[in-house]
């Protein structure tokens, strides 16, 4: 039997962000299903975990899911 590790993860307010940052999150997207980049995003959560940060929301043009994932310097 093989125990996996559930990661735990913690909702971030998104609007804590500067107006600036906000703007280039919810504009710098990719959708898988529209298979373009830029459409934008609706409805941000933003969640931290110990291996990774995220923003997840709707895409403005299908309504899907799109993760954008946030990496190390990307918030500087």
């Amino acid at each position: 039997m093989t125990l996996v590790k559930e990661e735990v993860c913690r909702e971030l307010d998104f609007y804590n962000r500067t107006e600036e940052e906000q703007n280039d999150f919810l504009a710098m997207t990719w959708c898988n299903d529209c298979q373009e980049m830029d459409l934008g995003m609706e409805d941000p959560k933003e969640y931290y975990s110990d291996s990774r940060h995220w923003i997840a929301g709707k895409c403005k043009v299908c309504k899907t899911e799109v993760i954008t994932e946030i990496q190390e310097g990307d918030e500087e």
